[in-house]
């Protein structure tokens, strides 16, 4: 509940994981794939339990979805957002915010320096494409067989 901004409405670090959740919700939702109600948190120990909630959606809604929905087709293209889209997005925009707790909780203090030593931001972000990739190859052997 650390407060981080002068925002009225959302001044502390627990609503960026707020924001993340949402996103997930909103976007999947657009896609017309809804993996769990309106993201909230009611209570501290509601977070992992929402994120959990929201990464099973997202299993059942891939395991669920169709050759077309693979392709990674975004919101303004006509058939868009697919699946494969949803999941690009949802997963680089909360890397992008886990960034920046992670930064923000060490401007703060109390946790040890992020390391220098390795690329973890190239792994973490290329590793997207790997889990698509997967999605993808996996839906193509189900269509051919």
């Amino acid at each position: 509940m650390k407060q981080i901004s002068d925002e009225k409405q959302f001044p502390h670090m627990l609503s960026l994981i707020w924001h993340i959740g949402g996103a997930e919700t909103y976007w999947f939702h657009r896609a017309k794939h809804d993996i769990g109600p309106k993201f909230s948190i009611e209570t501290f120990d509601d977070i992992q339990a929402k994120l959990r909630a929201n990464t099973d959606g997202i299993r059942r809604v891939v395991s669920q979805c169709d050759g077309r929905q693979i392709r990674i087709v975004p919101p303004t293209t006509e058939g868009g957002p697919s699946v494969a889209w949803c999941i690009l997005r949802t997963y680089q925009h909360g890397l992008y915010h886990a960034a920046q707790i992670s930064k923000i909780r060490h401007m703060i203090g109390g946790i040890p320096p992020l390391s220098s030593q390795e690329d973890t931001w190239s792994t973490a972000v290329d590793s997207v494409i790997e889990i698509v990739k997967k999605l993808h190859d996996e839906k193509l052997g189900q269509i051919t067989e």
